[in-house]
């Protein structure tokens, strides 16, 4: 009985926030999850002006979902020096090649250089190898 009244009152909630008049229905679209990083792709081409990691990185990134982040309390020491360095001669040798946004960013890094990457809050950085965070 008492479920059968819990039941008739949110019925009748419901039925008098639907028939308010001039009311119309609602709908939002959803929007379906960006995929990781790992499983984007992107063509390795550069604008002229994004000479250093960081505008390359931004570039790159870009629709992406992915942020670039060089200044923060966990992010490595070497980050803003990476960034600020020119775009690695790697990034070039292949102009146009259609490859995964993860080895664009280490080309456009050079070598001895790590990507790191947090799925989770959508966050990308630098370091050298061998340096710890």
């Amino acid at each position: 009985m008492r479920k059968s009244v819990n039941l008739a009152a949110i019925a009748l909630l419901l039925g008098a926030c639907a028939a308010q008049p001039g009311a119309r229905p609602v709908a939002t679209a959803v929007k379906p999850a960006k995929p990781d990083l790992r499983s984007q792709t992107v063509r390795m081409t550069l604008p002229p002006d994004a000479r250093t990691v960081g505008d390359a990185a931004e570039y790159l990134l870009e629709g992406s979902g992915y942020s670039l982040v060089i200044f923060c309390k966990q992010c490595p020491k070497a980050a803003p020096r990476l960034a600020a360095e020119p775009v690695s001669p790697l990034a070039f040798a292949k102009p146009n090649e259609i490859t995964s946004a993860t080895r664009a960013l280490l080309l456009i890094l050079g070598e001895r250089r790590r990507l790191i990457v947090d799925d989770q809050l959508r966050l990308v950085t630098f370091d050298r190898i061998g340096a710890g965070l």
